[in-house]
């Protein structure tokens, strides 16, 4: 699955993120809060602020 959506991720058992089809980083056991505070951290190239 493809989201942007932090809830629906946290259903999974791994979260890859994705940034211009490269991987720069993932979670295990996600919850919805720790997929979208990763998610603020991410400029638009996957860089980390």
């Amino acid at each position: 699955m493809v989201t942007h959506d932090p809830v629906a991720a946290s259903y999974a058992d791994r979260v890859i993120f994705l940034a211009d089809g490269r991987i720069v980083d993932e979670m295990i056991q996600p919850t919805a809060e720790r997929v979208l505070d990763r998610m603020k951290h991410f400029d638009a190239k996957g860089r980390t602020s």
